[in-house]
């Protein structure tokens, strides 16, 4: 009877030891930092468009110009 008794008492101090061990938490933040837009201003070349109006009526006559947008 002494032997039940104490294995059970052992028993229930592992049990409840073990449902006592609580986790170690851990808190962390993360701050989340968007990349800056990088604007590239290209100036167009001179005279990219030309008008001409006479007699016929109106002529008009355009350069392409290049533009980049970019972000790194």
């Amino acid at each position: 009877m002494k032997k039940i008794f104490c294995s059970l008492s052992v028993a229930s101090l592992l049990i409840i030891s073990a449902c006592n061990n609580k986790p170690a938490t851990v808190n962390k933040e993360v701050i989340v930092v968007p990349p800056a837009p990088i604007i590239l201003v290209k100036e167009p070349a001179e005279k990219s468009t030309k008008v001409t109006l006479d007699k016929n009526g109106v002529k008009v006559e355009t350069k392409k110009v290049e533009v980049k947008i970019g972000n790194k």
